[in-house]
C-alpha cells in the first residue's frame, strides 16, 4: 500500500515545527516521510501472538564487576591538553558565580 503525503500536510508540519525548508529539502523531507508511513503500515500489518510478547531482555539483570584498568598514556594525555597545572587540566568555568 503506497501512503502519500500532500503538500498541504507536509506546509502544515514545516510550519509546526517552525521551519523555512527549501524546495528541494521540502520534497527530500516528503520522500522520507512517506517511507517512514509505508514502514509503519508494514508493521501494522503484522500478527504477534501474546505469548510471543515477552520482553526482549534475557541477560541477568545484576551489576558487572568494576575492574580497575591502569590508563597507560596518562603523562601523553595531560601534555596534549592547552592549559594545565600539574597534572590539573584547567577548563573554562560552566557557570556563573552568584553575587
Amino acid at each position: 500500500m503506497e501512503t502519500r503525503v500532500s503538500d498541504e500536510l507536509l506546509k502544515h508540519l514545516e510550519g509546526l515545527a517552525k521551519l523555512e525548508l527549501k524546495e528541494e529539502e521540502r520534497i527530500g523531507l516528503k520522500k522520507d516521510i512517506e517511507e517512514i508511513l509505508q514502514y509503519m503500515t508494514l508493521l501494522d500489518q503484522v500478527d504477534f501472538d501474546e505469548e510471543e510478547m515477552i520482553t526482549p531482555v534475557e541477560k541477568s539483570l545484576e551489576p558487572r564487576e568494576d575492574n580497575f584498568v591502569q590508563f597507560e598514556d596518562s603523562k601523553l594525555l595531560i601534555d596534549l591538553f592547552p592549559e594545565r597545572e600539574g597534572n590539573y587540566l584547567k577548563v573554562p568555568r560552566i557557570y556563573k558565580e552568584e553575587k
